[in-house]
């Protein structure tokens, strides 16, 4: 598969296990469109509203990593020996998902949908070796909730997934 297809194929595949996950507690979702962006436009439980996916890798590198290896348009690129070593992983990882998070609400085009359609959803996987997303969105709830306290109400809801555990999401706003 091509990078491109890759992004489609886990897109819908993430899609498919928020509306199981939904489901599974009692909410009714369907989807009614795939602009990009956002990456769906959905009917939860009657009301029309938005989701947007993103990932947040522990490193760059493990990003490059796990993308290229499955991608046939571009060459592998394992994470080089020296970025091997990690030093307080939790705090690493905090950080990175924080930015992840906060570059979603001052995405351009993010704002555009927003101001188009009001308030969607962020769905982030948590791709962290050292952890998983229900230990990461316990430790980092509070400091997420901080850090777009100030921030324009783009998202109603933020769910953090693991990217093995099929129909799992943990709601951190």
């Amino acid at each position: 598969m091509k990078r491109h297809e890759i992004k489609e194929t886990h897109e819908k595949a993430v899609l498919s296990r928020f509306i199981r996950y939904c489901s599974n507690n009692g909410d009714m979702v369907k989807i009614i469109d795939r602009p990009d962006p956002p990456d769906a436009v959905i009917m939860l439980n009657g009301s029309k509203t938005w989701i947007e996916i993103t990932d947040a890798f522990f490193s760059k590198e493990l990003a490059e990593s796990i993308t290229t290896n499955v991608s046939e348009d571009k060459k592998h690129k394992p994470v080089p020996k020296e970025k091997r070593c990690i030093i307080a992983p939790d705090e690493q990882f905090s950080a990175i998902l924080e930015k992840v998070i906060l570059k979603k609400y001052d995405k351009k085009s993010i704002v555009n949908v927003y101001n188009q359609n009001g308030s969607g959803i962020l769905l982030v996987g948590v791709i962290n070796p050292f952890d998983s997303a229900k230990n990461t969105a316990e430790q980092n709830k509070q400091k997420i909730l901080k850090a777009v306290q100030n921030k324009s109400n783009i998202f109603h809801a933020i769910y953090l997934y693991d990217c093995h555990n099929e129909d799992t999401f943990y709601q951190i706003l």
